[in-house]
């Protein structure tokens, strides 16, 4: 009896055994051939990408990856309704999302029921402005391409652009060796649907770093223009190189000093922009000037003056030595006190402070959320606490939190793009912290205690 058990139970794993075998065999014999993809672009509609395939098993499931240019990672999107022979997906760009010249580098992926991923080819395509014939000319570094005006006016173009590379590379000890596009807009609808939405109505000519791209609003009677434009944006480029790095953009007010600075210098315009702030008391600190710029008009130049002017003094304080340090320092991911530290032994409240002095100035007003007035107290409340059962009800309750520090910002300023940094809550946040039987609410400072009834405290809006 017990041999017969023995031979059951051998008998059943042998068993059990091949249909794990016959299983695996017939999940692994699920298989998958891609053919050629192919993609194709129309500016302002939408990236179509295919990808033809035939399987011997089931999909579980069908994504896209796709790879935008600076980006860290790719983005993943789940197909709804994945073909039976070919995988389709269109990027929707109707929203003006995607700069024209933005390389993408693409693959579909298939999981089968037990979970094996088979990617298929790459697949590369540049979205591009198909709306106008464009003529291109090539010099050592720059790529040109322009649509209205005759060949003198491109070579011009081109020569601006080579100049505003080399006067770039002197100052910022960098050499490009890659190519970069500029593409000539000849009418400002077209400039700014190239650009994308939120593009501010004063600009005239935009970089992108990622994709290696200037684009600039120029018309043929107007190359006068594009002498300062076109190396102030390509500065941008070369700038972006020299601190690239996946952990901290440098402060704004440095990236567009220095594109000033190289392109047209320290002038005389600016230098009375500087000079009037400073004397009426608008002139605003570098800590206001770390994000976007302001958007009002005459702060916005006041931005790009002051900007440039900071730029200036600190090459004839500290040196152009100094300023490779200082960049070379950003481009190892160093925090702006770490690389100001690094380059010249402060950090950079303490340069903002020195800039300001320099201009006769200090104790700037800072702009931006501001302390709320106190509101008025309710009966039996002081202003440094509590008085009577009020007092001995919070006992060993949590202590108050204190109000975080005014944020100091520019009119209409932000974060910088791109990687939004933000300063935290502003002054009045409430917090409410449940002890006992009672709610105690910190805020402003003051400490309400909710025992047996409700008490109301109408405070600043």
């Amino acid at each position: 009896m017990g041999h017969r058990i023995v031979r059951v139970a051998i008998a059943a794993a042998v068993l059990a055994a091949a249909a794990i075998g016959a299983g695996a065999a017939s999940v692994g014999a699920a298989s998958i051939t891609f053919g050629t993809p192919t993609a194709s672009s129309s500016f302002g509609k939408g990236v179509d990408f295919e990808q033809p395939y035939s399987s011997s098993g089931d999909l579980r499931e069908a994504d896209i990856v796709i790879s935008y240019p600076g980006s860290f990672g790719p983005s993943v999107v789940k197909l709804e309704n994945p073909g039976t022979s070919s995988l389709t997906y269109e990027l929707d760009t109707s929203a003006g999302q995607l700069q024209p010249n933005s390389q993408l580098v693409a693959h579909f992926q298939v999981t089968f029921a037990d979970g094996t991923v088979e990617n298929g080819p790459d697949i590369h395509i540049t979205y591009l402005d198909d709306r106008f014939q464009w003529r291109t000319i090539t010099g050592k570094i720059v790529r040109l391409h322009w649509y209205d005006g005759d060949s003198s006016f491109a070579q011009q173009a081109l020569q601006m652009g080579e100049q505003g590379i080399a006067k770039a590379e002197s100052f910022l000890g960098f050499t490009e060796t890659a190519p970069i596009d500029f593409y000539i807009y000849a009418d400002q609808t077209s400039f700014y649907d190239a650009l994308g939405p939120g593009t501010r109505e004063n600009v005239g000519g935009e970089a992108n770093p990622d994709t290696r791209t200037l684009f600039a609003l120029i018309t043929p009677d107007e190359l006068s223009y594009a002498s300062t434009v076109v190396p102030h944006e390509l500065t941008h480029v070369v700038f972006a190189d020299v601190t690239r790095n996946p952990y901290h953009y440098p402060p704004r007010w440095l990236n567009e000093g220095i594109a000033v600075y190289v392109s047209q210098g320290f002038d005389s315009s600016d230098r009375q922009l500087v000079k009037q702030a400073a004397s009426n008391g608008s002139l605003m600190p570098l800590a206001a000037l770390q994000g976007e710029f302001p958007t009002t008009a005459d702060r916005f130049y006041l931005a790009y003056a002051e900007a440039v002017s900071a730029v200036d003094f600190f090459v004839r304080t500290y040196g152009q030595a100094d300023l490779d340090k200082l960049l070379k320092a950003y481009g190892t991911g160093d925090s702006d006190d770490e690389a100001f530290s690094a380059a010249i032994g402060i950090d950079v409240t303490a340069f903002d402070t020195a800039w300001q002095k320099a201009n006769g100035v200090s104790g700037l007003k800072s702009f931006g959320p501001q302390p709320a007035p106190t509101g008025p107290l309710p009966p039996g409340w002081t202003a440094t606490g509590l008085t009577g059962s009020a007092a001995a009800a919070t006992a060993g309750a949590a202590p108050t939190a204190s109000p975080p520090p005014s944020a100091v910002s520019s009119q209409g300023g932000s974060g910088q793009g791109g990687s939004g940094r933000g300063q935290g809550g502003p002054n009045g946040t409430v917090v409410a912290l449940i002890v006992g039987a009672g709610v105690v609410v910190v805020g402003l400072g003051l400490v309400a205690v909710a025992l047996s009834r409700r008490l109301t405290s109408r405070g600043a809006p």
